[in-house]
């Protein structure tokens, strides 16, 4: 029994999120109700929630599940600094083609934003756990370093979703770790 009542929650959390991304292609965050969603993803309210309390905390939990599966491939490991870009990079082209269609609802929409920040923090709490990897570099000088970073390779995944770059997620995550491996080159040899 307590089965069926998993996949019956993880159904409805996905009728939910995906409900919510559609939704965001049709208007602003602010503008979406429960109401919005429990009619387009077919459920009634009390299953809504029994999951989530209102519409920002879909997007929060959507958020905070993808960025902890991201997190877990940076952070829980000790890697050296010239991986983390490839190893960070292919876990994020994993998620996104776990369900492209709806990550493309995402980041084409307001909700990108929230998105953008929550890759922002990640990169700064990486890169401050790791300050001493950057001793030639002063701290405001790194973290403005990766606060670009994260904000570019934000717009370089909404720029592909939006279909404003001719080339393969593949394609584009090679090419985002090469230019990341140069920052980091960069950054590293810079004298203070």
């Amino acid at each position: 029994m307590a089965k069926a009542e998993y996949r019956s929650a993880i159904r409805s959390r996905k009728l939910i999120t995906c409900a919510l991304a559609d939704l965001l292609q049709e208007k602003p965050l602010n503008k979406i109700t429960v109401t919005d969603v429990v009619r387009r993803a077919e459920i009634n309210r009390g299953t809504f929630y029994a999951h989530y309390t209102d519409i920002p905390d879909v997007l929060h939990h959507l958020i905070e599940e993808t960025f902890s599966l991201i997190r877990k491939t940076a952070f829980d490991e000790a890697r050296p600094l010239a991986t983390i870009p490839h190893v960070l990079l292919q876990r994020i082209q994993e998620i996104l083609e776990e369900d492209l269609p709806f990550c493309q609802k995402v980041m084409t929409s307001s909700a990108s934003t929230q998105m953008e920040e929550q890759l922002v923090k990640l990169a700064l709490d990486y890169l401050l756990q790791r300050k001493d990897q950057f001793s030639n570099s002063s701290p405001a000088q790194y973290e403005l370093t990766i606060r670009f970073c994260a904000g570019g390779l934000t717009t370089l995944y909404r720029s592909w979703f939006a279909g404003a770059l001719p080339i393969s997620l593949d394609e584009l995550t090679q090419q985002a770790e090469e230019l990341l491996n140069r920052i980091i080159r960069d950054i590293s040899a810079v004298e203070t």
